[in-house]
């Protein structure tokens, strides 16, 4: 009988090592790891992620893991979810996607399982060099499965958190020094017990505090499978191509979901950070409407039209009415009309905390909102988040711009500098540039750490 595909997986996860990785796909782990806690430190005082740290006070006081952000620790099924709810809150951290079929992408947020690296890590005093061999081999497992895709979770109705138990067990099979065989009972645990409905992130549907939870949940459902698999305890091997499994179940039938090939570089390598606090397909148009901007100091009052030809996806996922006035920062992250006016009264800048109560009543916000039209250009479908702005003037005049490759894309990416401008923004004064600095020296001297709790205790708020 051929190996399964979760063996397929649990063995490629068992050999990424450190001493094996290329320096490039360790600078890459540190830099994602550098970003993601930046995205958390960002989203530390909103509201549902504030009731999130407090839940796992309440429930499970036990000291395991730290609660990013704070002193105290809780147990570590409940800081997983807690400090994912705030890496993801902003819809700043990491993406991992595939173009399909237009309009339709197979994607994730592989930081989203960087939750259980950090609580997992520092509860069992895991070195910076496993830290590094988690995370890689996360980011690898994840993408081997939204790669593998045929159209993408969310086209099918569910939630692309629906990969992360996987990145979960994986993670934690590599913390706690597990052999493959018990990484792919544990993938099967997880895969079989934790599955996310695409409610939380439909098209047509305002947008709610449980978005940013989700992957949360997921992720820590693959951490207990693998708890549970160091045990003994079996899951289902063909979770993946097995009848009633994922891809029978999820993806509406077994031919829908094919490994592909192991690419040259560890996929880590392909995740893209943003520049931008918003959905990734749209990132392409906001760079090219913020150069505009700025090239021209623009002020709303100059502006009468302002259209942006874009991929389907970006339009059908960022385009409905349902979230053209956004009366939240979740819906408003997802919304190509509010976003553009964001841009263009922000001078052409939208940080984390350009979300506000305000921003959602503010008369010239809405009235530059009403002047966003959204095209679609077949072009722009296999390449997403490519995309043209076109700004018409009061006077008449128009104005383009076309990108490609926004900053933080794969042919752009952030510089380490860039990362730490974000780390700084997202901070919004609550640590000096010098705390930022040794966070920054920490993360990217990781193989040196004994302790990733000496990182995190440097991250008090």
């Amino acid at each position: 009988m051929s190996a399964t595909m979760t063996r397929i997986l649990a063995e490629e996860a068992v050999t990424f090592n450190y001493d094996g990785m290329a320096p490039q796909v360790r600078h890459q782990a540190k830099r994602h790891i550098l970003d993601t806690l930046a995205c958390a430190v960002g989203a530390f005082d909103a509201e549902s992620c504030a009731a999130a740290r407090e839940v796992a006070k309440e429930l499970t006081p036990l000291p395991q893991s730290t609660l990013i952000g704070e002193t105290q620790k809780v147990g570590l099924s409940s800081a997983i979810i807690a400090n994912e709810t705030m890496i993801r809150y902003l819809d700043f951290n990491d993406v991992l996607y595939f173009a399909k079929s237009p309009g339709k992408i197979g994607g994730a947020h592989p930081s989203d399982a960087l939750a259980a690296v950090f609580a997992l890590a520092e509860w069992q005093k895991s070195s910076g060099r496993q830290i590094i061999e988690a995370t890689v081999a996360g980011y690898q497992t994840i993408a081997r499965i939204v790669d593998g895709l045929a159209e993408g979770l969310s086209p099918v109705g569910f939630h692309n958190g629906t990969v992360m138990p996987y990145g979960g067990a994986v993670i934690a099979g590599k913390l706690l020094n597990m052999n493959a065989e018990q990484i792919m009972h544990a993938m099967g645990i997880g895969g079989s017990t934790a599955i996310g409905l695409g409610v939380n992130d439909a098209e047509g549907e305002e947008y709610n505090n449980t978005k940013n939870m989700a992957d949360g949940f997921m992720v820590e459902r693959g951490v207990l499978g693998a708890f549970l698999a160091r045990r003994g305890v079996t899951g289902p091997e063909r979770i993946l191509e097995g009848n009633k499994g994922f891809a029978h179940s999820v993806l509406h039938g077994v031919d829908n979901f094919r490994l592909k090939p192991v690419p040259d570089e560890p996929y880590i390598m392909q995740a893209r950070t943003k520049f931008f606090p918003t959905e990734s397909t749209i990132q392409g148009h906001l760079s090219a409407l913020s150069e505009l901007v700025i090239a021209h100091n623009l002020t709303p009052d100059d502006i009468s039209g302002v259209t942006v030809r874009t991929n389907k996806r970006a339009i059908e996922h960022n385009g409905d009415p349902a979230k053209k006035y956004p009366n939240n920062k979740e819906t408003a992250d997802h919304s190509a009309y509010f976003m553009s006016a964001l841009c263009i009264v922000g001078k052409g800048r939208v940080t984390p905390f350009s979300f506000t109560e305000a921003a959602y009543r503010d008369a010239t916000i809405r009235r530059l909102t009403d002047l966003v039209v959204l095209e679609h250009v077949a072009e722009y479908d296999p390449i997403p988040p490519a995309a043209e702005v076109e700004i018409t003037l009061r006077n008449n005049k128009t104005l383009k711009r076309r990108v490609d490759q926004p900053k933080g894309n794969t042919g752009n990416k952030m510089t380490d500098d860039d990362l730490r401008n974000k780390f700084i923004d997202c901070a919004n004064g609550r640590l000096t540039d010098s705390q930022v600095d040794r966070i920054v020296e920490t993360c990217f001297a990781l193989e040196k750490l004994d302790d990733v709790g000496t990182l995190l205790r440097q991250i008090v708020l």
